[in-house]
């Protein structure tokens, strides 16, 4: 009996070895990434891919890629940098060096893979009600500091939960442009990440978080104040891969680098990230089409 035991469990540590997790965070482009991951996996290599996307957060996926209980998912560079131990103050502009460096690190401190990031740049920013903005003339996210400074703190801000937290969100941005007393007497509500544009153009709110690749700024006609002192960091995404299960399955790292190589510009992530919020496709669908596209599938 006792053998018995140990052969059927020798058999599904065998099945599972030969099986893969693909997670996201839970966010539409996030999902839409996690989705590509999955199906080129499914389509190009002999692996089960688990559907796991839409798992959680970017902290919750981190510990749950670094613990095995997943593969993979897509991190975004600015967001290793400023929220994944060790973090760091320090503000690296350059998309490339910032990748490196994060490369590297994930492989020394957590035993991870960084694999090749994808070009384009899903950046924080700050969204303004185009009439509030008019009329103001602000353009910068300066000359909002400036404003604010100045007294004009009758302002409602919306903020994604986490941007509303993290050092490379509000709280570092507001210390970097030096408005930091003064933040407390604005009106700051915590929203969902994906109805941040829709408050803003409709008005109940002048500023507030937005990504730069949503399809919302240009449907909501939102002005994107420049980050003249950039502190914004770049957020190129690139899959972060359990370093166990890569060196098992080396086969993943080819086929999640084609679909980081297939991303190349914002307007083209737009233009995927408008058939999911605006048309409302599923993000599936969507990535299934992108790789069928471009002959990944």
């Amino acid at each position: 009996m006792t053998t018995g035991t140990v052969a059927l469990g020798g058999c599904a540590d065998a099945l599972r070895g030969d099986s893969v997790d693909a997670a996201s965070m839970q966010w539409s482009e996030a999902r839409l990434l996690g989705y590509m991951g999955y199906e080129v996996l499914n389509s190009n290599t002999d692996l089960e891919v688990n559907d796991e996307i839409g798992l959680g957060g970017a902290r919750q996926c981190f510990e749950a890629v670094s613990n095995g209980e997943v593969d993979f998912y897509h991190l975004y560079t600015g967001g290793a940098w400023a929220t994944i131990p060790p973090q760091h103050d320090e503000i690296i502009s350059d998309p490339d060096e910032l990748y490196e460096r994060i490369r590297e690190e994930m492989e020394a401190e957590h035993g991870l893979q960084y694999l090749r990031p994808a070009s384009y740049n899903n950046t924080y920013g700050i969204g303004a009600n185009p009439q509030w903005a008019e009329e103001t003339g602000i353009e910068t996210i300066s000359g909002l500091a400036e404003h604010v400074i100045q007294g004009n703190t009758d302002l409602t801000v919306v903020l994604g939960p986490e941007f509303q937290e993290r050092s490379d969100g509000w709280p570092g941005l507001v210390k970097h442009y030096g408005f930091e007393e003064e933040v407390n007497e604005l009106d700051t509500r915590s929203v969902s990440a994906d109805l941040t544009y829709e408050i803003i153009g409709q008005g109940e709110s002048e500023i507030g978080m937005v990504f730069t690749t949503n399809p919302n700024i240009e449907q909501f006609d939102l002005v994107v104040l420049e980050d003249d002192e950039e502190f914004f960091l770049p957020y190129n995404p690139a899959p972060l891969v359990n370093g166990e299960s890569l060196e098992e399955h080396p086969e993943m790292e080819e086929e999640l680098n084609a679909v980081s190589d297939s991303l190349t510009s914002e307007e083209q992530v737009i233009e995927l990230n408008v058939r999911i919020a605006v048309e409302e496709e599923s993000a599936q669908s969507v990535a299934r089409d992108h790789l069928d596209e471009n002959g990944l599938i």
